[in-house]
């Protein structure tokens, strides 16, 4: 036992066994570093391929989305042989960079509508198999957009890394004119005094005088009021017909390939719908570049707009130009539904290119006025009032979505003056191919 005590309490040796120990056990630290920091060169470039081939995505989304805002009227084009689970290739598959090779990365892009169950939670409406704002005839399908919305799916590919980016691309409908002055509402009531009114449904060019169009479009008719409400036009007639001041010219309503004078140019038609109209301003007034809020005994006077456009095309007094149209957008309050106000007086020498909307309030104008594009009134109790004192001309056409059922004056004038509500193809195509982009939005952005 003794001796097996001595054994024990012996340390000889002690240090060298412990030196080995810690020798491997760095040496294991040290391989392990040494294999970590081989991997670091790998980690390094697939974060590099992860970050590149997302941009190479993006820039489907892009390629998607400039083709789309450019051709906003020809949608259905590119779903031609979709499905609703797949839709279709838009463009080449397989697409690169510009100037650059495959070697960069590439990307394909799949385009279509949100008609599968379950769309509805990306794009925030109900899925698209009913008529929709786009097309108020056809429902939508895999290769029929009714809604203006579809789904956009691009996927980049750098070797063996992809990435895939979803979006939902939407437009704005655009308001199929039916006339030069359009009622898809409630109401159709004009009352004007002895100044006279020119509507002409034929097609003039902006540079035209009024009542010489050159225009080559198909004439709408001079006035149409909502389809629904026949009564409407029958009552318009009888106004108009009654007295001299009235002088309304636009396509003929037996005949749609000649033109008429008169009550032959009026017509209950089912082309503009109120409907059309609110979604339009809803969606719309989201984009203006000037936006007035009035209410009433606040309302907005203002002279001379138009005339800081020469130094200053971004001014809120300068409502658009042929070279830059713009959206502006009038916010009316209404506090009941009996209120009647004017929201907007416009005076002096006035000038404006774009979309002009009026909401929940009459537009009074005075002095010279010049609009090219559509102006759109809509709400209740709204309306539009010439007080002559100059020149006034719409080249576009005017649209008065009244909500309210109870009859008031929708389109007033004074005594004096002659104003001029000229269809204007033209001018309506100037203003949506400039606002074209900002009638186009995306939503929804997923990647994966």
């Amino acid at each position: 036992m003794q001796r097996i005590g001595r054994l024990i309490d012996n340390e000889h040796g002690v240090a060298l066994v412990l030196s080995l120990m810690i020798l491997l056990t760095l040496t294991g630290l040290v391989l392990a570093l040494l294999s970590a920091s081989a991997f670091e060169p790998q980690i390094s470039r697939n974060h590099s391929e992860t970050v590149r081939v997302r941009y190479v995505a993006e820039a489907g989304i892009e390629y998607a989305y400039d083709t789309l805002a450019s051709d906003i009227g020809s949608w259905n084009h590119y779903l031609a042989g979709a499905t609703c689970a797949r839709g279709a290739v838009l463009g080449a598959p397989d697409s690169t960079l510009p100037g650059l090779g495959s070697v960069h990365g590439t990307f394909t892009v799949r385009i279509r509508n949100d008609c599968k169950p379950g769309d509805d939670r990306l794009t925030g409406v109900a899925v698209d198999t009913a008529t929709g704002s786009c097309d108020a005839a056809a429902p939508g399908d895999a290769t029929h957009d009714s809604n203006c919305k579809v789904i956009v799916t691009s996927t980049g590919t750098i070797g063996a890394t992809t990435r895939t980016i979803t979006v939902v691309i939407s437009r704005i409908g655009a308001l199929p004119i039916n006339g030069a002055l359009a009622f898809p509402g409630a109401q159709a009531d004009v009352s004007v005094g002895g100044s006279s009114l020119v509507i002409d449904g034929r097609d003039s060019k902006i540079a035209d005088r009024p009542g010489a169009p050159t225009g080559a479009a198909v004439a709408v008719y001079g006035v149409a009021v909502n389809g629904a409400l026949p009564a409407l036009a029958t009552r318009l007639e009888a106004a108009m017909v009654a007295g001299a001041q009235y002088d309304v010219r636009g396509k003929d309503r037996t005949d749609p390939s000649a033109t008429a004078r008169g009550a032959g140019a009026i017509q209950a038609d089912g082309a503009l719908t109120s409907q059309t109209v609110t979604d339009f301003v809803d969606a719309a007034k989201a984009a203006a570049e000037v936006t007035i809020n009035a209410s009433p005994g606040n309302g907005s006077s203002l002279s001379n707009v138009g005339s800081t456009c020469a130094t200053d095309a971004e001014s809120s007094t300068c409502w658009g130009t042929t070279a830059r149209p713009k959206i502006v957008y009038i916010r009316g309050a209404l506090p009941d539904v009996g209120t009647r106000y004017t929201s907007l007086r416009l005076a002096g020498t006035s000038t404006g290119t774009g979309i002009l909307i009026v909401e929940n309030g009459v537009v009074e104008i005075a002095g010279s006025f010049r609009w090219n594009g559509p102006i759109v009134v809509t709400g209740r109790n709204v309306g539009i009032r010439f007080r002559g004192e100059g020149s006034q001309v719409i080249y576009g056409a005017a649209i008065v979505n009244e909500l309210n059922p109870v009859a008031v004056a929708n389109l007033e004038g004074d005594t004096v003056g002659k104003p001029h509500i000229l269809y204007s193809s033209e001018a309506l195509g100037l203003v949506e191919n400039a606002l074209k982009r900002r009638l186009v939005t995306t939503q929804s952005w997923t990647d994966q």
